[in-house]
């Protein structure tokens, strides 16, 4: 899937609420003291599995079906994003998704702030996982569709009416 072009705050919108996401993510397990594997779901249930995966180069590389172009990215510590959509629409029923979202020469858990954990994120990726998450969750238009204030209303809507289900796959800072 190509990286959409999308509305400058919107990509910076995304690109810093998964960075901010995923730095609290990290912070999280070293607290329980686990430093470069773990994994978050994002969404799990009968038609989507969403997750981030926190993997060393070692495990990454022993992937099967791996591209030369992704495995050529592919750093001493990792994040992947990864969704198997079990729905009827997006991906092939059971077909698993992944792109290559961070990459750097230390553990993630090591960062020290949001700011240090979006210099290691690769923004096409991200935004293309992004999408693809998102339609995956039942949004129903490209998220380059969207402008800056459209694309916030929409996330604050969706936020209420999913907290039943569960947290979102990430969520914008407040104002």
């Amino acid at each position: 899937m190509q990286a959409p072009e999308i509305e400058p705050r919107v990509a910076a919108l995304v690109i810093d609420s998964l960075a901010a996401d995923l730095f609290r993510f990290a912070k999280g397990f070293q607290r329980q003291g686990r430093r470069s594997e773990f994994t978050v779901k994002v969404a799990d249930d009968e038609s989507l599995t969403a997750a981030y995966l926190f993997r060393p180069r070692s495990q990454v590389l022993e992937l099967d079906g791996l591209p030369e172009s992704f495995r050529g990215q592919v750093r001493p510590f990792n994040v992947l994003g990864m969704i198997r959509d079990r729905g009827p629409e997006g991906v092939a029923k059971g077909r698993v998704v992944l792109d290559l979202l961070a990459g750097q020469s230390k553990p993630f858990a090591s960062l020290r702030s949001p700011v240090e954990m979006r210099a290691a994120l690769y923004p096409g990726s991200v935004l293309t996982f992004v999408n693809h998450l998102l339609r995956c969750r039942g949004l129903e238009k490209d998220i380059s569709e969207f402008g800056y204030d459209e694309f916030r209303a929409e996330l604050r809507r969706r936020e209420t009416e999913n907290r039943a289900q569960g947290p979102a796959p990430f969520l914008p800072p407040r104002p």
